[in-house]
Parts: structure tokens; sequence; C-alpha cells
């Protein structure tokens, strides 16, 4: 089967794939509510969801540090990676060996599609269908919510800090919970800021997500400390940064949020 990923790539597999190793954890928790479990044969150490059967699947390495011999002993079928999270030239070396169809999602269109592409590739086309149609569902009960009701800079990292453009996953996330993203315009995807542009920008709050950098009360604190004008909140980044299965539950919470 000729298939066609979110980079255009034409990628030659097996009509059903038999030994799928997924290199990205949103679309690992994907494969087993699509209950494809059987056919999980790899994954990263990062990869966490569903927590009562993922230890048993064996760890090929991080998202990005991945360990070649690993995965030439499950001699997959089938590798499911992202053009974001995972290194090029480890996906380029997969490649050379084995089918890989790499992800590229920005928003929740994309995420839709990324569901309906797995789905039918592996054989499970009507499980994608139900379950894209209840992500939808549940994402039309936040089109009541304004846009722009609340001004917010997303952070990722810190020392240094970084926040997020209009071009990514988590901006669209934003919006859809009628989050002003103060930083939307920027050219890169991920741009690095200080503390003085944030006071600038004079955003209500500051959202603290649990990854990919797991922000702790410390750091709540130390920017309360510095920037008393702004409100210091912690999120959960999973609903702003996972796409695929865990969709489903983000619009109950981020209703929830303010």
């Amino acid at each position: 089967m000729q298939v066609t990923d979110q980079i255009n790539n034409s990628v030659s597999i097996p009509d059903t794939p038999r030994r799928i190793i997924s290199l990205v954890p949103s679309i690992t928790e994907l494969l087993f509510d699509l209950e494809l479990d059987r056919k999980v044969a790899g994954r990263t150490q990062f990869c966490i969801y569903p927590a009562e059967k993922i230890e048993k699947v064996p760890i090929v390495g991080g998202v990005m540090g991945l360990s070649f011999h690993q995965i030439e002993k499950i001699n997959p079928d089938l590798i499911l990676a992202s053009k974001e999270e995972n290194a090029q030239g480890e996906i380029n070396e997969l490649s050379s060996r084995f089918p890989v169809w790499v992800s590229d999602v920005h928003n929740l269109p994309d995420a839709l599609e990324l569901i309906h592409k797995i789905g039918t590739v592996c054989g499970v086309e009507n499980k994608a269908a139900t379950l894209t149609g209840q992500i939808k569902e549940q994402f039309h009960t936040l089109d009541h919510i304004p846009e722009n009701i609340v001004k917010a800079v997303y952070l990722i990292w810190k020392n240094p800090m970084y926040t997020v453009n209009q071009s990514t996953f988590a901006h669209d996330m934003l919006k859809r919970c009628g989050i002003e993203n103060v930083f939307a315009s920027r050219q890169e995807a991920y741009p690095v800021i200080n503390e003085k542009e944030i006071r600038n920008k004079k955003p209500d709050y500051i959202l603290l997500p649990s990854e990919p950098y797991p922000f702790n009360e410390k750091d709540e604190q130390t920017l309360d400390k510095n920037l008393p004008e702004v409100g210091i909140k912690r999120v959960d980044g999973e609903y702003f940064t996972w796409y695929g299965s865990h969709l489903l539950n983000a619009p109950a919470y981020f209703k929830q949020l303010f």
C-alpha cells in the first residue's frame, strides 16, 4: 500500500502492518485507543499512556536518541514519527531501512487528519471515524467562547524562556478556549523571550504548563515576584500539546480553566 504522510512523502507499507513502532507519545496513546494493542511493538520512554498497558511495550529510546539496534531487532513494518518531535537525521536514517510515516500537526484539522490517516493505514477506519466524530463534538462545545477574552503568555521552557507563535498546535488550542497568545506574531515557532518583553505585552496571565518543561511551584513564585502585575497559572501541558485521542478530554479541561 502506498500512502502519503503529513509532510507529503510517499510511504510503501504492508496492507496490514503487524509490528508498529511509535516515536510520538500522543500517537502511541492513539494506537491503543484504536484497539491496536497487539500491533504496538515499540515506543519511546516518554510514551506513558495507557498506563496499565504501556509497560509491556519495549522502549526504543527517547523521542530523540533512538536505539537503532533495538529497532532492528523489532524489524517494524511501520514506524510513526513526528516532523517536530523527532530528530530529522534519525528519521532519515530509519526511512532508508523501514517504512516511516511522519506527522506534522499544527492545529485541530491536522490532528483529525492524522487520526483518519493512521486509522486507514492500520485498517481501523471505522474506529478512527468514530473517534474523530467524538472529538469534533467535544470541541463544538467551545464554540460559544469569544476569541481573545484572556491575554496570555504560554511558556514551554525556562533559562531561557521559550514561548509559542501562531504556527504551533499549542497556539491553536489556546485560541479555541478564548486565550489570546500575545506572542502569536513572532516569526519563530518557539521564540525566546524575557521578562521585559512579557511586561511590555501586558498579558493577563503567564501560563506554566506541566510539559515539556515541568514548571513547579517555585517557578510560579519566582515569576509572581518578578512580574507581580501578571497572574501566574499552572496548567496541564498535555491538553495543549498532545493530539490524537488525548483531544477527547481537552475541551472539558479548557472550559474550567478560568
